[in-house]
């Protein structure tokens, strides 16, 4: 569900896109990124990993076998959005 809202917010922050119709009625558009949205975009992807960092931590203390491989695939998951995260701050 935070993803969905994540999209979303995304979507409303990239600037828009002109068409044939925007240049035949003469509309101004916003061709810049609006940073508004994208501070609620860093807000929700910040909120998603706290959310993760729960439910990983729950998951931990409720496994019931040594054994299982879930857990690596939920680590692997977390490097992952670590890397997004931190090529989305220095790009």
């Amino acid at each position: 569900m935070i993803l969905f809202v994540s999209l979303l917010v995304f979507h409303r922050a990239q600037p828009e896109f002109e068409t044939f119709f925007d240049r035949f009625y003469r509309l101004s558009l916003r061709t810049a990124w609006d940073f508004q949205f994208l501070k609620y975009l860093a807000y929700t992807v910040i909120l998603g990993l706290a959310v993760f960092l729960f439910s990983f931590a729950l998951s931990l203390s409720r496994a019931r076998r040594r054994t299982d491989h879930k857990n690596h695939l939920i680590l692997l998951g977390f490097l992952y959005l670590i890397l997004i995260v931190l090529t989305w701050l220095f790009s």
